[in-house]
């Protein structure tokens, strides 16, 4: 057999292993440590910041970034709490690592609802939803090489994202801004437990 035939029969078996792995053993065991998960986490909440303030402007026309008018609108969407334990004062990695996985996981019907109905910023859509997975990728990898399991049943993962294919134009938009206004609150809180996690 010639080398170039053996490299590409090698190469094709140790990628056809990689792409069969679980989710969770993708990543290489130095990325497991989750060390871009905070600069990640961060880049993620401008991108959703950045979207929510383009939707307020061009949609509802509130380019001076007052939408108390829409604080009143809520879909119970996931946010950290403090029994979540994500806090320094009440700090507990496994408890807060958990729920930021599990946030992260719930949090993806949504955007993919955001990626369908804001078009005019689409690719920083795509690259916010893609990036989010690949977040909670590493934050599950850091909990299986830390303590085994993610432990997450897939009941706790199990959400039913919001009917917009019935609604107005109006109450789509408004439950676009709904979701980029509290998946920004809370991908800022996991920035921010992370940055503790790897502080302490």
């Amino acid at each position: 057999m010639r080398p170039v035939q053996c490299f590409c029969q090698v190469f094709l078996v140790l990628f056809a292993g990689v792409a069969a792995s679980p989710v969770g053993e993708r990543l290489p065991a130095a990325t497991q440590l989750c060390a871009t998960c905070a600069s990640l986490a961060m880049e993620i909440r401008n991108t959703a910041a950045a979207l929510r303030n383009t939707q307020l402007c061009e949609f509802f026309r509130f380019c001076d970034g007052d939408w108390s008018s829409l604080l009143s609108y809520d879909l119970n969407l996931p946010q950290l709490g403090a029994q979540d334990r994500c806090l320094r004062n009440d700090f507990h990695k496994e408890t807060c690592l958990k729920a930021i996985a599990s946030g992260l996981q719930k949090y993806r019907p949504f955007l993919l609802l955001v990626e369908t109905y804001i078009t005019s910023s689409n690719d920083q859509v795509i690259w916010m939803r893609s990036n989010t997975q690949s977040l909670a990728e590493l934050v599950i990898n850091k909990i299986n090489a830390e303590f085994g399991s993610t432990d997450l049943v897939d009941k706790e993962l199990e959400v039913s994202a919001p009917d917009l294919v019935s609604s107005t134009d109006w109450d789509r938009q408004v439950k676009v801004h709904v979701i980029l206004r509290d998946f920004t609150k809370f991908i800022e809180k996991t920035a921010r437990a992370v940055r503790f996690m790897t502080a302490v």
